[in-house]
């Protein structure tokens, strides 16, 4: 006897019911879970670019946010996450701009 839901043969019919099902059986915690790896990966590789002459906390914020907001709006189209979720990655974006506003007077 399994403790889990086993899929049906309705669960794997296309990529969309596929990621329906993973997440559901997650509880509805899988996407939400996968935005914040995707922010903390791109906060630190920003952080970490060899690239920018001056990399810093708050354009990282901001990227990293921007990445998963632009990323949260088809997944709450598909009502793969709440609307919260979304309206969290937006509110972080918003704290990162003021951040980086705030930040730029003393560069």
């Amino acid at each position: 006897m399994a403790y889990y839901e086993e899929p049906t043969g309705s669960d794997t019919e296309s990529i969309y019911t596929i990621f329906d099902y993973v997440n559901r059986t997650a509880g509805g915690y899988f996407f939400p879970v996968m935005l914040l790896v995707i922010w903390i990966v791109a906060f630190i590789s920003m952080l970490a670019s060899g690239n920018i002459s001056r990399p810093s906390a708050s354009k990282a914020w901001v990227f990293a946010s921007f990445l998963t907001s632009i990323l949260s709006i088809p997944l709450a189209i598909l009502d793969l996450v709440g609307a919260r979720y979304m309206y969290l990655s937006f509110l972080m974006l918003g704290i990162g701009a003021i951040w980086a506003i705030l930040e730029g007077g003393n560069e």
